[in-house]
């Protein structure tokens, strides 16, 4: 998407002289014409669909979770052993709402991917331990493999401990509005603790979440 966004500004900076012209001829023939509406319409579409889903994704965020809950940290890469960068966010995140609250439990929640060394719950596990966590609070969930799984495989672990079934899902701010909506189309109570992502980080992950929530919106939110 990038690629494609700059590969098209790059065309226009380089014809943006032909372009008036372009646009003159396109007006004088009826596919010319239905051409540069669908263009306008699509932009407008395109653009109501960016400002509702970042307006929802400003309230999920402002929804924060609170006591009695369970935290429930959803995994994100893991390079070799060592946390990503935005997996030390979504776990300074974690342990600053764990310290606050020293009877909040929690799930660290996330698989070992191919080019992982470790599961994204052991590395979790072990930086949280390391940060002054009792054991005896953290519960590890090592198979899933995506947002949906996550949520579901760690409510599995939940109601086995019969821990609060009240879900605070610990992401980055861009990810909890589609997570707690996951959660939600599960059947399960959950609001979000967001974790703040580095700026150069949030463009790239930004367009990407909202390509992702159109995607689970095809699906139908099915896992």
């Amino acid at each position: 998407m990038g690629l494609f966004l700059s590969g098209l500004l790059l065309l226009c900076g380089l014809t943006y002289k032909k372009l008036p012209a372009l646009f003159n001829r396109m007006q004088t023939t009826s596919f010319g014409r239905t051409l540069l509406t669908f263009a306008f319409l699509l932009g407008i579409v395109l653009l109501a669909y960016v400002l509702v889903n970042t307006i929802r994704m400003v309230v999920a965020i402002i929804k924060k979770a609170a006591p009695p809950c369970t935290l429930v940290v959803l995994g994100c890469k893991v390079y070799g052993t060592k946390a990503s960068l935005m997996l030390e966010e979504r776990l300074l995140a974690a342990l600053t709402f764990m310290e606050k609250h020293p009877e909040v439990s929690c799930v660290v929640s996330g698989g070992k991917g191919d080019d992982e060394d470790i599961s994204e719950a052991e590395c979790m596990y072990q930086y949280l331990v390391d940060a002054g966590i009792s054991e005896e609070r953290i519960y590890l969930e090592a198979n899933s493999k995506n947002t949906g799984e996550n949520i579901i495989f760690s409510m599995d672990i939940i109601r086995r401990e019969k821990l609060c079934p009240k879900l605070a899902l610990v992401s980055n701010e861009f990810h909890i509005y589609r997570a707690t909506k996951i959660a939600e189309h599960l059947g399960f109570d959950a609001k979000g603790i967001a974790a703040r992502t580095a700026w150069w980080l949030f463009p790239t992950y930004f367009v990407r979440e909202l390509l992702c929530i159109f995607n689970e919106w095809l699906r139908g939110y099915q896992y």
